[in-house]
């Protein structure tokens, strides 16, 4: 990535078109894009699961009074694995958010290492000694 800025006019050639800084402007913004999708997709999934705490809170209560209240045997089994059931569904719930916090978190880390690779390559140019400032247009 930093190979990339290094090449870039702006830092490597010392001369920047405006198409140049529009490239560089583009890149901020798909940047900026990036992380706003991914954080979206991790208040949805919070929105989600805030909907559905309260259903399955009353649902696992019903469940466990369910289990406990069980007088036959194939009863009580059956309470059981609805129980169990209940739990690996709120389990894959959490994977489900988990996955999202950590697309968000993975955007969030590309978006930073890009930042510092650009920050990288300026420092380069910036102390290579080989700058040569633009000519004065006389405006």
């Amino acid at each position: 990535m930093i190979d990339y800025y290094r090449n870039l006019p702006c830092i490597g050639a010392n001369r920047c078109t405006v198409a140049d800084l529009a490239k560089l402007a583009e890149v901020d913004r798909l940047s900026s894009e990036a992380r706003k999708k991914a954080n979206d997709a991790l208040f949805r999934g919070v929105d989600q699961q805030q909907q559905t705490l309260q259903r399955d809170s009353k649902h696992l209560w019903e469940l466990q009074r369910a289990a406990q209240s069980s007088t036959g045997r194939l009863q009580a089994l059956q309470a059981a694995n609805e129980l169990a059931s209940e739990q690996a569904n709120q389990l894959l719930q959490i994977r489900g958010l988990l996955v999202a916090q950590q697309n968000a978190l993975a955007t969030q880390m590309a978006v930073q290492n890009d930042k510092e690779a650009r920050a990288i390559a300026l420092e380069e140019k910036f102390k290579s000694g080989s700058y040569t400032p633009a000519k004065e247009t006389g405006y």
